[in-house]
């Protein structure tokens, strides 16, 4: 039996992203397309809960959803598919998910949410070549060769990579998160009926980690893959702050 693999994103399901993924990854494994409806960048692990979902479905192997890349993987497994995927892939997000970014980013997101269904994921970036291009080839082709080695060697639950492309890039280096900060901009402007609104933009970003960082490993031209996980767990603290109890909670005790 061929391998399974989903693909989901948060560029939307008409993303040429996810279309080099299904052009690449279609020598490895049956594929099916579930991806949101329109783009949900930024929307990090939203869940939708207060209105319903809507499934279109394009054709037997690709169907939009009306929610976010964590609906998507939800709604893929419990509703869509009859058979547990073998490998669920993320992208290519249409810009660098780097440092901080990890903590928006829907795409991220979409592969954490597989993983704690107990499914190998992976997400994909592609880092903008600074005249709003892309190489999307050489994402598609880095992803074919790591998925082939996820499917023979696995991941475990909770754990994800995490994979940066720069435009022409050098090699691949396994790599720690780095720092990308954002100073954001916000930007206030007034609607024809004179009501304010607010946008929020990228405004000044700020990028710094040791060497082996993903933000100085992809500055140097190398694809940097990071291994994620999803415990959030600090033990340094835990340890500071083990048995002060009755002194941080005085005034309720």
């Amino acid at each position: 039996m061929n391998h399974f693999i989903l693909l989901t994103n948060d560029d939307s399901i008409f993303s040429p992203g996810i279309k080099i993924l299904e052009k690449y990854l279609r020598n490895i494994g049956d594929i099916m397309v579930v991806a949101p409806d329109r783009e949900k960048s930024a929307v990090s692990f939203g869940l939708t809960t207060t209105q319903p979902l809507r499934i279109n479905k394009v054709d037997e192997t690709h169907y939009a959803i009306s929610g976010t890349p964590v609906d998507c993987v939800y709604m893929a497994t419990k509703i869509i598919v009859n058979r547990k995927p073998d490998i669920v892939i993320s992208g290519i997000n249409l810009g660098a998910n780097l440092g901080e970014d990890t903590i928006y980013s829907g795409t991220v997101a979409g592969a954490f949410q597989a993983s704690l269904l107990g499914i190998p994921s992976i997400a994909i970036s592609a880092i903008e070549d600074g005249k709003g291009g892309y190489d999307l080839e050489a994402a598609g082709g880095i992803i074919e060769n790591i998925a082939k080695y996820i499917l023979n060697n696995t991941l475990p639950e909770g754990k994800i990579l995490s994979i940066n492309v720069p435009p022409s890039p050098k090699g691949i280096k396994i790599t720690r998160l780095g720092h990308k900060r954002y100073d954001a901009e916000i930007i206030k402007k007034s609607d024809p009926r004179g009501r304010e609104y607010y946008w929020i933009g990228p405004g000044n970003i700020t990028t710094f980690g040791s060497n082996n960082s993903d933000v100085n490993v992809t500055k140097e031209g190398y694809t940097s893959v990071v291994p994620l996980s999803l415990n959030f767990f600090d033990n340094e603290l835990y340890e500071e702050l083990k048995g002060k109890e009755n002194e941080i909670f005085k005034e309720m005790v």
